[in-house]
């Protein structure tokens, strides 16, 4: 190859100063380095790994405090407060409820608009969030009888007015609802956690995973996508 604009050498004789093309690489993976081949390279889904353990470390914190608080309590309590005015028009019991119906259905609905998206990994993401959630709707219900809680414009407490209604006001009830809702969300982030942590795995090994999941759970066909 001739170098554009090159000048002859002064041994040259007139002839023009040639390189020869050095060899084209088939592959990214395939370049060489000093005459030695690379390794191929898995791709940067090992760095997934580390959100899944700040999620388990975050999991297992929130569910052993007895009234646990996280940040996203607070966009947990914007959607909260804004779905008691979106049911308000629908009767007394569904504006009540209509609170934790919204904050449950808001990072739900994420879950499944990443999925069709083709966006797992971020799937699983609002996952662990919806199951935050509900340990923050838990906290509401256990306080249910005492009303400790400082509500927001020190208003009517929810769920003892929603236990009350349907007769389950009770210790024993209160404490049963409470404690169900509680372990249901430390399942969903622990599962959310083994979600994000899959995404660490090679991606072949991702993809047989997924393979035999959506075989066996067509539903489920887009999780590791």
């Amino acid at each position: 190859m001739r170098i554009p604009g090159g000048k002859r050498g002064a041994g040259s004789r007139g002839r023009s100063l040639t390189l020869d093309a050095p060899p084209r690489a088939p592959h990214l993976e395939s370049v060489t380095i000093d005459g030695l081949p690379r390794k191929p390279v898995p791709g940067a889904s090992w760095l997934r790994l580390l959100p899944a353990l700040v999620m388990l470390v975050l999991t297992f914190g929130i569910a052993r405090t007895d009234s646990p608080f996280f940040f996203l309590d607070w966009v947990n309590l914007a959607f909260h407060e804004a779905g008691h005015i979106f049911l308000m028009p629908f009767g007394q019991t569904l504006h009540i409820l209509g609170g934790t119906i919204m904050q449950l259905f808001i990072p739900l609905l994420l879950v499944g608009y990443f999925l069709v998206k083709r966006h797992p990994f971020a799937a699983a993401l609002c996952s662990w969030w919806l199951g935050e959630s509900l340990i923050n709707v838990a906290t509401y219900m256990a306080d249910a009888r005492e009303m400790r809680l400082e509500l927001v414009g020190g208003g009517e407490h929810d769920w003892t007015q929603l236990f009350y209604q349907f007769g389950l006001l009770g210790p024993e009830s209160v404490q049963t609802v409470s404690s169900l809702t509680h372990h249901l969300g430390v399942i969903v982030m622990l599962a959310a956690t083994l979600w994000a942590a899959g995404f660490a795995l090679p991606p072949g090994t991702r993809e047989t995973i997924g393979a035999q999941i959506a075989e066996r759970v067509p539903l489920l066909s887009r999780i590791a996508d």
